[in-house]
Formats: C-alpha cells, structure tokens, sequence
C-alpha cells in the first residue's frame, strides 16, 4: 500500500458540535516532531450544522471531511472514515474528548517500535478535575444527593462514591467518601451540601484533613480559591484499558480511581477502549474492521479478539493521555445505551466465546418483562439469522 500520511486520526461526529472547540483546540497544540497526521472528520449525518461549523473554524489543509447520508455508528462511522484515510496507523479518537500535545506522538512512537503490537491503549481520565469528601461519624448520616457548585445543581454521580449506599439520600459511614466534579476547572468555588439525620458532634466531612461541620441548619458550605483548588484538586481515570469479567460484561480498568503510580507503567491488556487507540491499517483491514452490526458498544473489544487472533498483544501505554467526557454522544443507562450494550454483549460472546452461550443470551433477553432488553434479543437473533 501507498500512504500520503504517517497516522490518520479518524473522528466520528454526530450532533457534536459543542466538543468541536475543546478537541480541535488541542489538537492543534499537538508536539508532532516529523509525523504525517490526517485528520478525517466523519460526520454521522449530524443536523446541528457541526461541518458548516468546523469548515468555518478549522479550515485545516490536514482535515478531511467525510459526510455519511446517514447514521451508520461508531462501528460504521470509523470503516468509512478508514476508506477515506491516506494514514499507514490509524487512530479512533472520540469527539468528547480533548487530547494532551503528546499523545499522538506517543502512540505512534510507541507502535513504530514493536511490531507484536496489535492496538495501543492511551491512558483516559475523566475531563474534569476532582475534590475529593470524606466523611467521618460513629455510626452513619444523611446527605442529600443535590449539591451545589458555584451556584449551580449538581447530583452525585454513583460512579464517583465509594462505601456509602446512594439512593434518594447519601447513607454516610466513617470510612464513606465521593467525588464533586470542579466544573469550572481552576477558579474559586462554593461548594454547598446539605446534611439531615446526623449527629452535630460526630458527624462532619473532611478535605484533606480540615474537617466541615453542618451548621445550625444542616447546611455545610465550603468555599475555595483558585490557589487552594488547584492544591485540593485530584484526577481520576476513566479507562487504563478494558477488560471483560465471568459474565462477560465489559469494564474500564481503574474506572474512578485516583491516577496515581499504578496507571503510569505500561502492561498488556485483554481489550482496548475505542475512545483512543492506534492500529496498523493493514491489521485493522486484515480483521474486517468493526463489526458494523454492533453499531456501537462491545465494537472494539470484538475488534481486539480478532487482532489477537493475529498473534498481536494490546497494551495499555500511560504516556499517551486523553481526557474524556465519557458517553457524550449517549446517555448512560438510557434506553438507546441498554439496548446496545446488552444485544451487543450477547453478539459478542456468539462470535467470540461461545454461540451456544450467545444464543442462549438472546433468548433468555426475549422473554424479559423489560421492553428495551427484549428488543435487545429479537434484534440480536435478526441479525444472526441474516
């Protein structure tokens, strides 16, 4: 093969024109030394006029822009912006996303010198920075899930709170603790939570050890500079690879978790995360590309079982960093997300792990009570049957 460009980086867009600015912004700060990039801008039939935005801000001489006549994923969105790619490596890269000036370079660097290597994984962390809120009690109180941040609601989210239970209320323990998104990034915060069925005496939170008690009324208000946020605030990681548990559900390493010594070492993972990862194009042609029948979700792990079928490994690269609003272009738990996640679970255990299991999936999701799961199966089998 003949190729104009070291690296294509494919990005797949639908109705994303708001993560326009923060990824283009910092791509252009991109470190590229003597490397070749491409940018191919696929555009999913998007009606928020997100091209017409793009050709006016970023008229680019490196942006190809790809319109597809309709929706076809993230699966079919990426095959047809590789067709339209001059890049020897290719590299998915999300929308919601904003990458650090090295991570390309790294990434490319990384998979020129080692050709065992089939996908490489770039470390993702949440976009947003962190506070982190301890709790401290002799027994447990109530917080409720609202808060505000600088005027502004906010609920916490399941995915950022450890050892408490979160139902309509926080149920605080003495070793509980979550985290508040800082929304604003580095400015000064007033951070308001409101406690109830708590002990004046015993029951308080703490940031780093300064502790905040409730007030007469159950109000608890914190408030920052700039210069003490950016000493509190913390990152947590998004994804340092995937993976795949016994019932074969899919999972982000070290989703949540604070970035710390464990996710800057290089390792071998079992799959890799579509939101950033770098692949020879031959290789990525040679295993018939995503599986377009998955659309999106479960479409990169069952990419990365057929690069392993090549002898190739998948790692995990820590130098290559991206920060990731996660889910930016579905709603998780949404009926579109559940949907494609459970029927693209069971397709992927048919083709990958076993079809008896497959089919069983299928037909155990068929006889669901829940309308969404049920449609997951009927249109699982459709498609097998095909």
């Amino acid at each position: 093969m003949n190729y104009t460009y070291d690296v294509s980086v494919i990005i797949v867009n639908y109705n994303g024109k708001r993560y326009i600015d923060t990824l283009f912004k910092s791509l252009k700060e991109l470190v590229l030394d003597d490397i070749k990039l491409e940018i191919v801008f696929l555009d999913n039939a998007s009606s928020d006029d997100s091209v017409e935005y793009l050709r006016s801000k970023y008229n680019w001489d490196n942006i190809n822009i790809v319109k597809s006549e309709k929706n076809t994923g993230f699966a079919g969105g990426n095959n047809l912006g590789m067709k339209r790619a001059g890049g020897k490596y290719i590299v998915f890269l999300n929308n919601d996303t904003k990458v650090d000036k090295l991570w390309l370079k790294e990434l490319y660097n990384r998979i020129v010198k080692d050709k065992t290597i089939g996908i490489i994984n770039s470390k993702l962390l949440f976009f947003y920075d962190f506070i982190k809120i301890q709790t401290k009690t002799n027994n447990k109180f109530k917080l409720k899930k609202q808060v505000k941040i600088n005027g502004k609601d906010y609920e916490v989210d399941n995915k950022f709170a450890k050892n408490l239970l979160l139902e309509n209320k926080l149920t605080c323990f003495g070793h509980s603790y979550f985290y508040l998104p800082l929304l604003d990034e580095n400015s000064d915060y007033e951070i308001i939570l409101q406690a109830s069925e708590y002990q004046a005496e015993t029951d308080y939170i703490v940031i780093q050890d300064n502790i905040y008690k409730p007030n007469e009324n159950g109000e608890i208000k914190l408030n920052f500079t700039v210069e003490e946020i950016i000493k509190l605030k913390t990152t947590l990681i998004q994804n340092a690879g995937s993976g795949i548990n016994e019932n074969y559900d899919g999972y982000d390493i070290g989703m949540s978790e604070e970035d710390g010594e464990k996710y800057c070492k290089e390792y071998e993972i079992n799959n890799a995360c579509g939101a950033s990862f770098i692949i020879l194009k031959e290789d990525f042609i040679k295993v018939g590309m995503f599986d377009e029948n998955f659309f999106m979700y479960y479409e990169d792990t069952d990419l990365s079982y057929r690069i392993k079928k090549l002898g190739k490994k998948i790692i995990y690269y820590p130098n290559s960093i991206v920060r990731h609003i996660h889910t930016g272009s579905s709603k998780e738990w949404s009926p579109f997300f559940i949907f494609h996640v459970m029927r693209n679970k069971a397709l992927f255990i048919y083709k990958n792990i076993s079809k008896v299991i497959g089919l069983m999936t299928l037909f155990k999701y068929c006889i669901k009570r829940d309308k969404t799961i049920r449609k997951a199966g009927l249109s699982g089998l459709k498609i097998l049957i095909k």
